[in-house]
């Protein structure tokens, strides 16, 4: 009887226009965010956020938002995007946006965030959707003509428009979601057949220019030597991956109980944000950590089974960038929690506290059910 019940479900599943699995792992990761969230911040209530459901309410706020962006997006044509007219406004309106946040007060020393009164937003989350559009349209076009290979017509310019993305997003400062585009663009390329010597050509400024924000910008600079020891600088660089790591040790197998974590009392620097995974180690242990894992494969596997049965050369290429953007992002972050890549401030889509990241995450899945829906009716 279990057993004909099962594959009635993953029947009925099968038979949905639409991916029940990618809709319902979407979902549950930022349904899951707002718990961890809750845990993560739970402890603070300083008149200055407002009580301890500060965070939280603001992060479901974001969520329903999210949620409502991702159905209105799943009912709209994908091929509609494949407009030159959009993407120029999509890449204007970010580079315009990109410049404004150098008019704003800056965060621990950057400026990132656009702030209107209560709300706050990260234009760099909207100018990864456009450069990702802008991608997808632009490669599409050149393979039409043929000039996929052409290094003049189709590498530079598509380099020019990601370099030009990267360079405001570097100066605010943010190296890793200036590191995410140029992953972006890197897949993008190769998926759409772009000869290989084109992209290993970018080695030649990719590495000095590299080597240069690494070692010649002084925050940078720690952090990479603290990665290496962070036992060097135990009070300094070193701080916050030491006590991401205290915490996610401390877990052990099933962790120490929902809202009994330590480090987040004050120990470990951005633990609502950059850092929920550690909070989630301590409090879930590697069975929860390992259960987020899961969740984000099936999440991977059924993004890239939209992506590469879609209809068109457009809607593959749509479908690809998207997922990569998600899960490259999310592996990048658990990589620096488990100190496995050196420190930098990326948001765990869906999860972490962040209201701008949870919104456009939930877009793009909105729109690769849409690609997804096609492809089955296709």
């Amino acid at each position: 009887m279990a057993a004909k019940t099962t594959n009635k479900l993953f029947d009925a599943i099968e038979e949905a226009q639409w991916d029940m699995l990618l809709a319902c792992s979407a979902v549950g990761l930022a349904l899951f965010g707002l718990v961890m969230v809750y845990s993560a911040s739970g402890a603070i209530t300083t008149d200055k956020f407002g009580g301890s459901f500060h965070f939280v309410f603001r992060q479901a706020a974001w969520a329903v938002a999210g949620i409502v962006a991702m159905l209105v997006l799943m009912r709209i044509d994908y091929q509609r995007y494949a407009s030159p007219m959009l993407i120029l406004l999509l890449l204007v309106v970010s580079v315009a946006l990109l410049i404004a946040v150098f008019f704003f007060n800056p965060r621990n020393g950057a400026r990132r965030w656009i702030a209107i009164g209560p709300l706050s937003g990260q234009p760099s989350e909207l100018a990864k959707l456009a450069f990702i559009a802008f991608m997808a349209y632009f490669l599409t076009r050149r393979n039409e003509e043929g000039e996929q290979g052409s290094f003049q017509s189709t590498f530079l310019p598509a380099v020019v428009v990601a370099g030009i993305l990267m360079a405001l997003i570097v100066k605010e400062p943010d190296l890793g979601t200036a590191l995410m585009i140029g992953i972006i663009f890197v897949v993008m390329m190769w998926i759409g057949r772009v000869p290989t010597w084109h992209l290993l050509s970018l080695a030649l400024p990719v590495i000095p220019i590299g080597w240069y924000l690494l070692w010649h910008v002084g925050f940078r600079q720690k952090r990479l030597l603290a990665f290496l020891n962070p036992e060097s600088d135990p009070q300094g660089a070193g701080y916050q991956i030491l006590q991401s790591l205290y915490a996610v040790g401390s877990g052990g197998l099933s962790g120490a109980g929902l809202g009994s974590g330590k480090q987040k009392l004050g120990y470990l620097p951005e633990a609502r944000t950059d850092f929920i995974f550690a909070v989630i180690g301590e409090e879930l242990g590697f069975m929860g950590t390992v259960l987020v894992v899961v969740v984000f494969g099936l999440l991977m596997w059924r993004c890239l089974k939209a992506s590469f049965r879609a209809p068109d050369q457009f809607g593959q290429l749509l479908g690809i960038g998207l997922t990569t953007m998600l899960i490259a992002q999310a592996f990048f972050n658990m990589s620096v929690v488990l100190s496995l890549v050196p420190t930098k401030g990326i948001p765990l889509p869906f999860v972490s506290a962040g209201g701008s990241s949870l919104l456009f995450a939930l877009a793009a899945v909105g729109v690769l059910l849409n690609i997804s829906e096609q492809a089955r009716q296709e």
